[in-house]
């Protein structure tokens, strides 16, 4: 495998009650860089993802992680956020990365640099339970990042976010592969990530129909619309 890419899936297959959620699979995400796994609601980019993380194993198919094949071992270089993150709401945003970070046994400076990351630095002692949708993400998103991931994981981000928290949040995804970090990220909202990846794979129906470098000049849309609409006849 090509060690220019931090993660790569080959010919990744997910059978549930004989038909196929995923179907041949196949994905390379270059090392700090964001890449955009973009589809339908249902085409199967929140099975890719859990695979990824270690929450499903796949029928059939290999993953690679850092030129290497993957096992649970990868984990500690993988951050994630799928679906909602595990928050106590009765706690402050400072004290759910303590529990964590306690669990991992990572210095408490840690804390600090993800909370200033994030942009939460200023809450105090504000519970979670009276954080904004948005605060919360950004908080769910410090928690993947305590470890230093080489790779991080977002399934739909901004999902239920008002235009503000969907602007912040994708303020701070941009800033990540300056601090040495990949980004793969799902979503079914084009304009959410067409100013943010470098690279992008479209799939529909568990199939794969599009993967390159994205240019800030290609119609999105249109290449969205024709690539799901091709695998939709195949």
């Amino acid at each position: 495998m090509n060690n220019a890419y931090i993660l790569q899936t080959k010919q990744l297959t997910k059978k549930y009650r004989g038909s196929n959620v995923l179907n041949g699979v196949s994905i390379s995400v270059r090392k700090n860089t964001i890449y955009g796994l973009l589809g339908p609601n249902g085409a199967g980019k929140s099975t890719a993802l859990k695979i990824i993380t270690g929450l499903l194993k796949q029928t059939s198919g290999q993953v690679t992680f850092n030129g290497k094949q993957w096992t649970r071992k990868d984990l500690v270089n993988i951050g994630s956020l799928i679906e909602n993150a595990p928050l106590y709401g009765n706690l402050t945003a400072k004290e759910n990365l303590e529990v964590i970070n306690t669990i991992l046994g990572l210095p408490k400076e840690r804390i600090e640099e993800v909370l200033q990351i994030v942009g939460l630095t200023n809450t105090g002692s504000k519970r979670v339970m009276d954080f904004s949708m948005g605060m919360k993400q950004r908080l769910g998103i410090a928690l993947a990042l305590l470890n230093r991931p080489k790779l991080l994981i977002l399934d739909e981000p901004t999902n239920g976010l008002d235009p503000i928290g969907i602007q912040e949040l994708r303020e701070l995804i941009a800033s990540l592969p300056k601090q040495g970090m990949s980004v793969l990220l799902s979503s079914h909202m084009l304009s959410e990530v067409e100013h943010l990846v470098d690279d992008i794979g479209i799939i529909s129906n568990g199939r794969l129909g599009y993967e390159g470098k994205y240019h800030s000049y290609e119609n999105l849309e249109t290449l969205f619309t024709d690539v799901v609409r091709k695998l939709a006849t195949q």
